[in-house]
């Protein structure tokens, strides 16, 4: 096939090209494309429509899934997955952008071998062995610090040592140590990247700008998946989000309309949707049976 991500040769596509179809059907909108204007995975070789394969990385991304995006059709045999390089080609820079930030993200979540690098702005991801300390340094700007305390590289003292005895404030952690023995408690660090965040103003539900992490101020606790806030129902953050009660019962009102909404389409559509799917699948075949042999 010669799609965007085949690597025959053209000495190869001219000796099968008697023998491949010159159309294919995308297993997501279940339609006939000429094989030229489609994609072909190169992992699996299975081709879609480039439309189809746009919306299906954008959704995946959207709903987190970047580690692994596997190939969409759910009968491949070989469950490709999608690589870097022909994620980059189908979508746009800012959509490659939103998945490159994620992606490392979660690589830093889930691989306890890996940390950003300390410097603010900088979204280097750095490699070492967890629990100990050692040289590293940022491939993005250079900056060499120690892998454990995030500190600059301290050759011959331990992270406690060199804690005690550094004067250099340029240092995140340090300057976090200095602030708090002055009584300030308006920066804090990101749970998840270590970059400093300054509050100024607003609620306590935080997130990163560097890494886009969703967080407690007081308490630092992950909140990405608690859409409804029930974390400042409990606990020692109880009621310090920020707004009053009636703003946070309108908030959630709203999010619970929105899902209810949501699922009385589902519901609505649903009979729509079992009567014409016949219809459709019918017509998808009298129209492959009525098409010419020669293709």
């Amino acid at each position: 096939m010669t799609g965007l991500f085949s690597t025959e040769s053209s000495g190869e596509n001219q000796t099968r090209q008697s023998s491949t179809p010159k159309i294919f059907l995308c297993k997501i909108c279940l339609s006939n494309y000429p094989v030229h204007k489609g994609l072909q995975l190169k992992k699996c070789e299975c081709i879609f429509c480039e439309e189809c394969l746009k919306h299906y990385l954008e959704h995946s991304i959207s709903e987190g899934n970047v580690l692994e995006i596997l190939c969409p059709d759910g009968g491949c045999s070989q469950q490709g997955d999608i690589t870097q390089l022909e994620i980059s080609k189908i979508l746009d820079d800012s959509k490659f952008d939103q998945y490159e930030r994620l992606r490392k993200r979660k690589e830093v979540a889930v691989d306890k071998s890996k940390t950003f690098c300390p410097i603010p702005g900088c979204e280097g991801v750095c490699d070492g062995i967890p629990g100990m300390a050692q040289q590293t340094y940022c491939q993005d700007c250079g900056f060499t610090f120690c892998f454990e305390c995030k500190e600059p590289w301290h050759s011959g003292r331990t992270c406690k040592e060199y804690l005690k005895n550094s004067t250099d404030t340029t240092s995140g952690l340090r300057f976090i140590d200095i602030l708090k023995e002055g009584g300030t408690n308006d920066i804090k660090e990101c749970p998840i990247c270590q970059v400093l965040i300054q509050r100024d103003a607003g609620c306590a539900q935080m997130m990163c700008g560097n890494c886009k992490h969703m967080f407690c101020w007081h308490c630092r606790k992950s909140l990405d998946s608690d859409i409804l806030l029930r974390h400042y129902d409990k606990g020692p953050c109880r009621n310090k989000l920020g707004h009053s009660r009636a703003t946070l019962f309108l908030h959630r009102t709203q999010v619970i309309a929105g899902f209810i909404f949501f699922g009385a389409m589902i519901l609505v559509a649903s009979p729509f949707l079992l009567i014409i799917s016949p219809c459709f699948l019918v017509s998808k075949c009298l129209f492959r049976r009525s098409e010419p042999s020669s293709l």
